[in-house]
């Protein structure tokens, strides 16, 4: 399946901001399960390119001069080739993927969530469908600071936080898992085309959990980047000097290609 993606995101200030560090994970790389076709990122500053210790290529953006607005846009077309996971695509071992993060930490109620499960494919796919009943999927009750365990009790949150408890949950019973950010396509023109999910190690292969969607299987999923958590694979962050208060607005739409199967 070939898809079109265009993805623009944002962010405004009260003042001028200046002096602007943008680290941005919005190039997808080549894997077996994606292929891109083409791709543009625009960004208003100068850029470099590096690749991170989780093999996330990043583009470095630097900005100097004072500007009312940073506006990031990426655009391109992926083909989603439909073959599995690889065996193992990380600079690092999947044991690596067992540590706690703040935003992962497990307090007990939710340790005692966790210990239900096995650590085999059959009772991980029981513990996405069961976070995704627990966890109301409800835009603004979350924000990017809150943690697994925050959310979990709150019982609602968005795919980051879904993300997040299924990784604590993974991870407490001694299951490797990432954290991946992506883009998602639906035939449903309402939903999020930016996304996050789930990957766990089972025996010698990454699974794909996207708790949100109780899905699998990554069919309708482009990889962006992966980490131990949302700070890891976020596709913006940065830093800078002056502007106030920060408004970020993001869309993205991902779109079957015209003559796409």
């Amino acid at each position: 399946m070939r898809l079109t993606i265009q993805h623009e995101t944002r962010y405004t200030y009260e003042t001028t901001v200046q002096n602007s560090i943008q680290y941005i994970r919005l190039i997808p790389r080549n894997t077996p399960q994606q292929r891109v076709h083409d791709w543009h990122l625009h960004t208003p500053g100068e850029t470099s390119q590096m690749m991170d210790g989780f093999g996330n290529p990043v583009t470095i953006m630097t900005l100097h001069d004072a500007v009312p607005e940073i506006v990031l846009r990426a655009e391109g077309v992926v083909d989603l080739t439909g073959k599995p996971l690889t065996r193992d695509d990380s600079p690092f071992p999947p044991q690596v993927f067992l540590r706690h993060t703040t935003l992962t930490e497990t307090d007990e109620a939710l340790k005692d969530f966790a210990s239900q499960y096995s650590a085999n494919k059959r009772s991980l796919v029981r513990l996405m469908k069961h976070l995704r009943e627990h966890i109301t999927f409800m835009p603004g009750a979350t924000t990017v600071t809150h943690s697994a365990s925050e959310a979990f009790n709150l019982g609602a949150g968005v795919c980051q936080d879904h993300t997040h408890i299924f990784l604590a949950c993974c991870r407490h019973i001694g299951v490797p898992a990432r954290y991946v950010s992506g883009y998602i396509h639906s035939a449903n023109d309402d939903h999020v085309a930016t996304h996050a999910w789930a990957e766990a190690w089972i025996g010698s292969n990454w699974h794909t959990f996207d708790v949100v969607n109780t899905l699998n299987v990554a069919e309708s999923h482009i990889k962006l980047a992966v980490g131990l958590d949302y700070l890891d694979a976020a596709p913006v962050r940065g830093v800078r000097s002056g502007g106030g208060t920060e408004h970020m607005q993001t869309t993205a739409w991902v779109t079957k290609a015209t003559g796409s199967q």
